[in-house]
């Protein structure tokens, strides 16, 4: 699981190294290997992350109207990546974005 604009020429530190991350995974070789880069996981956490949770708050809101814009719940999430592994591929390298996360999580 990456993020949602991750870049490895990102001038952002986060969305930098999980762009540089994605970028090794595809380096090891694997057969196949899907990336998820999910919005804002919808969750409970148990750490303190203050700003995380007024994101969460805001965009459980916007949800309801735009499901698939700015967030994700981690359940929908879990289900995507279940659901890649057990069908085929698009190729040795697949990048799933928000929206498409949101539909293979319906499955």
């Amino acid at each position: 699981q990456s993020s949602r604009g991750a870049n490895r020429h990102s001038s952002f530190l986060y969305l930098r190294v999980k762009g540089e991350v994605e970028n090794l995974v595809q380096a090891v070789g694997f057969d196949r290997c899907t990336i998820l880069r999910p919005a804002v996981l919808l969750c409970k956490r148990q750490e303190s992350r203050p700003a995380e949770w007024i994101a969460q708050q805001f965009l459980g809101v916007v949800a309801r109207v735009f499901p698939t814009a700015y967030s994700v719940p981690v359940e929908t999430v879990a289900r995507a990546m279940v659901a890649s592994v057990l069908q085929p591929g698009q190729g040795k390298v697949e990048v799933l974005e928000n929206g498409a996360i949101h539909e293979l999580g319906k499955a």
